[in-house]
């Protein structure tokens, strides 16, 4: 079961949850020299990159990888990668090495064997991985009608291509994600509550896949949830 945050406000979860990120990167510097952080996409994290990017610590030696991305080049739009390259990495933080998830190709799973090469380099346990939730369950790009999520959702691998989109995505598998000394989930909004309390309870993971991290015991997540 996560631990349960309420914050008065958005702009509260961002600043407060900025903070506890930027600590817990300093302390994993200071104890071993460098940190891994897992940042998720989407709208809600917007306002906490634009506070966690001023955050002063050594960024030169934090690693930053996306927990999943959108298949499309990294100027695109929809593509993660640019979105936290125009609100993370900037400021101080520009100073981190950013590990992409998007390779050149037709489909992602021609790319997996690239990018787990490229994953060997980041320091795990990641010392920091942040997620959101989707109003269907899902987190990073593990989703509920995804014909293969119950494979998904039962693999060790690194990363996973996912059948879903347009435009078709690649994730960090979820054993992956849990392998981490601290989890943070931001959730936004009482749609998602509900859905948030729903995954709290039994059932199978591959209806709402959030379940696969939210009920992890090593380490407990928390869930930071405003209206």
């Amino acid at each position: 079961m996560s631990d349960f945050k309420r914050y008065e406000d958005r702009t509260q979860a961002a600043r407060d949850l900025a903070d506890a990120i930027a600590g817990a990167l300093r302390l994993a510097i200071a104890e071993r020299g460098g940190a891994s952080l897992v940042v998720c996409g989407g709208s809600s994290p917007v306002e906490l990159f634009e506070y966690l990017a001023q955050a002063e610590l050594d960024w030169s030696r934090v690693v930053i990888v996306p927990s999943d991305e959108r298949w499309v080049p990294a100027d695109d739009a929809q593509s993660n990668e640019r979105m936290l390259r125009d609100t993370l990495l900037t400021g101080r933080a520009a100073d981190a090495m950013f590990v992409s998830l998007y390779r050149p190709t037709d489909r992602p799973a021609d790319a997996v064997s690239d990018v787990e090469g490229a994953l060997l380099d980041v320091p795990t346990p990641f010392d920091v991985v942040l997620l959101g939730m989707g109003g269907d369950g899902h987190t990073a790009s593990l989703f509920p009608d995804d014909p293969n999520i119950e494979r998904a959702l039962a693999s060790n691998a690194r990363v996973i291509p996912a059948e879903v989109g347009p435009p078709a995505r690649m994730s960090l598998g979820p054993a992956y994600l849990r392998a981490a000394r601290r989890i943070d989930i931001l959730v936004f909004g009482d749609d998602k509550k509900r859905v948030h309390d729903e995954a709290v309870q039994p059932g199978p993971l591959a209806a709402l896949p959030v379940r696969s991290v939210l009920n992890t015991t090593n380490p407990i997540p928390t869930v930071h949830w405003a209206e």
